[in-house]
């Protein structure tokens, strides 16, 4: 009987922001013991370590929130097939999947068919300083609205969204708070996916948990 021991591991970049594929035998991970894995861009890479006799130790660089995450994934489960999907543990964000070649392939064609299904309801392919950036950010506040976190200092959740090329206009329809959220970079998209909570002041605006904070007057914005 033939068993096909070759996987595919599939990563989104943190810094160009594509997925990239590998496709690798067990074997050759197993008899190298380390063994990393670089983007095309040779800017970030995957790293495999065998941990015991029948585990690995998958290092990867999150775009999600700029820290690198550590996945303890066993033999096992690699061999059987299933896709595994690794999730940044801080945003949700699906960031790398390990499988047969199709199935991981599907995954991340899935992923792709939702972005451009947004493109075409919004018609804005040509628009976008960053397409991609754009719409994973917009992904994100509505998360956060959701979970009922966006929100003006008047007391108001009735939040409008307002695309622009290179970010997005979030405008209080009561008092008319607003601020523009950078949307144009991996930079702008990996800070955003820092926070959990977005707070518009009248003033000026807020991110809320570990990020960016300021009031109209201090020096850091005016």
């Amino acid at each position: 009987m033939l068993i096909d021991t070759s996987i595919t591991i599939a990563y989104k970049c943190t810094s160009c922001g594509s997925f990239e594929f590998f496709n690798v035998s067990m074997f050759t991970i197993i008899y190298k013991k380390n063994c990393d894995l670089a983007c095309r861009c040779r800017k970030s890479y995957v790293s495999i370590k065998q941990e015991g006799e029948s585990n690995f130790l998958i290092n990867i660089p999150c775009i999600g929130c700029d820290n690198e995450h550590t996945y303890l994934i066993t033999k096992r489960s690699m061999l059987l097939g299933e896709t595994i999907v690794l999730n940044c543990p801080e945003t949700g964000m699906q960031t790398c999947f390990i499988g047969r070649d199709e199935a991981v392939r599907k995954k991340v064609d899935s992923l792709e068919k939702e972005f451009d299904e947004l493109m075409d309801t919004y018609g804005y392919e040509n628009y976008f300083r960053n397409t991609q950036v754009m719409f994973d950010t917009l992904n994100h506040i509505h998360d956060i609205a959701l979970r009922g976190n966006l929100y003006c200092e008047c007391g108001v959740a009735d939040i409008e969204l307002v695309l622009l090329s290179d970010c997005i206009l979030l405008r209080c329809e009561k008092c008319g708070g607003n601020q523009k959220l950078p949307a144009a970079k991996n930079e702008d998209l990996r800070e955003v996916l820092r926070t959990s909570q977005l707070f518009i002041t009248r003033d000026d605006f807020a991110y809320r948990h570990d990020f960016l904070s300021r009031r109209s007057g201090d020096k850091s914005g005016k």
